[in-house]
């Protein structure tokens, strides 16, 4: 018995050799996680991703968008938060520190005082039934978006500035986390991309459904669906979006 042990446990270490040298990994290779505070784009990490498996030295690097952190597996010698530091745009405000979990995004816009704004759901949790959450007597942006997403971070400042003029519009937030969480798979089946934005109109009636940044077109969806005579039936909705260049 103590040699059969034996030999599994020998062909168990070879196995794993085999799999490292077939990575092209060496055995010493040592595994660091940065973590970006701020940031405001999942490209930034994908382009630091990028940028550091090209230094010699660099065997694997892989960015967690959600949790905002970049693995790098490289020589020991290599000093993977100072290059990272070297290499991060003078112009960008987010930073970049060594440790897992420390990973955020930059907050959203603040919504001016009084303005109709609710947080429905983080993170991808799911919610059932969005009625409640429809304000009547008022057109109600219903936003899909994520932190990581650049083009909703665009749309959100919009709406927010949009905000401090129309109200009669109310917003209600939805982070989705990613397009697999309950929550995306339960609203985002017809959304090409993001941001992905429902509006209703005053009487509480889903008026239309706009996929991508495209503001020219929410500010006509929004005139539109506040027009609409009280206790009307609900308008035909609009055809989706056409993906910007």
């Amino acid at each position: 018995m103590l040699q059969l042990f034996r030999r599994l446990a020998l062909a168990s270490c070879l196995i794993g050799l085999s799999a490292c040298a077939s990575s092209g990994i060496p055995s010493d290779a040592k595994t660091t996680v940065l973590s970006f505070e701020d940031l405001d784009c999942s490209s930034c990490g994908d382009t630091m991703a990028r940028e550091l498996i090209q230094v010699d030295g660099v065997y694997k690097t892989a960015f967690n968008k959600r949790k905002a952190e970049l693995t790098v597996i490289a020589d020991p010698t290599v000093h993977v938060l100072a290059i990272a530091e070297k290499k991060k745009p003078a112009e960008e405000e987010w930073k970049v520190t060594l440790g897992a979990g420390k990973g955020r995004y930059k907050a959203w816009e603040s919504a001016p005082q009084g303005a109709d704004v609710q947080q429905v759901a983080k993170n991808g949790e799911d919610v059932a039934d969005l009625t409640p959450h429809i304000a009547k007597g008022k057109v109600t942006i219903v936003d899909f978006s994520a932190p990581w997403c650049e083009p909703c971070r665009e749309l959100d400042a919009y709406i927010v500035e949009r905000l401090k003029v129309r109200k009669d519009v109310a917003y209600r937030k939805l982070d989705i986390g990613d397009w697999d969480t309950p929550l995306a798979k339960r609203f985002m089946k017809e959304a090409k991309e993001l941001p992905f934005v429902i509006v209703y109109d005053k009487n509480g009636n889903r008026f239309a459904s706009l996929s991508g940044l495209d503001t020219n077109r929410l500010d006509e969806t929004l005139v539109k669906a506040g027009s609409v005579i009280d206790d009307a039936p609900p308008s035909t909705e609009a055809a989706p979006a056409t993906k910007n260049p």
